[in-house]
């Protein structure tokens, strides 16, 4: 008689563990709910890092391109007439704001004040910056919230340490 092996329903692999009587029992499958992040409201602080970002872009002298450029500046300043050049336009800058964004930016990562540094100073794209940053342009929305809240918690714990 030729005896074969068969492969049974009890059937397991040398070494494989026993099956319990919960393997087998079926569990109705629910879909979790979809939640939705919170939607956070982050116009204070990209208006306050435009601000620090115009303020580093100009400070540090005229802000002149060229010599002659810093002649007309000088020029429409003793003839009382508003600047026109880049730095010049748009709102006012808030200095006492814009250098505590600058402490801030201190207590940052590396990464983080660079980051923040390519968008609001430099004023490149999104695009670029994930470049030149090596980051995932998915992931670069996430890495610039995530800066921009560090941000945010570092002015309001000075503003909480001025009020003590």
């Amino acid at each position: 008689m030729n005896r074969r092996s068969t492969i049974t329903l009890n059937w397991r692999p040398a070494g494989a563990p026993a099956r319990r009587r919960d393997d087998f029992v079926e569990v109705a499958f629910v879909q979790p709910e979809a939640v939705e992040p919170p939607l956070v409201d982050r116009s204070d602080i990209t208006a306050r890092l435009e601000n620090w970002g115009r303020w580093a872009r100009s400070a540090g002298g005229s802000g002149a391109a060229s010599m002659t450029g810093s002649i007309c500046d000088s020029m429409r300043n003793a003839a009382g007439q508003r600047a026109t050049r880049e730095g010049d336009r748009g709102p006012s800058i808030n200095a006492n704001d814009a250098a505590s964004i600058g402490r801030a930016m201190t207590r940052l990562t590396l990464n983080q004040r660079r980051l923040l540094g390519l968008l609001y100073i430099d004023e490149h794209r999104p695009g670029f910056v994930a470049a030149r940053l090596g980051i995932r342009l998915a992931e670069f929305e996430r890495q610039q919230m995530e800066a921009m809240d560090a941000v945010d918690v570092i002015l309001s714990s000075y503003q909480s340490s001025k009020r003590k």
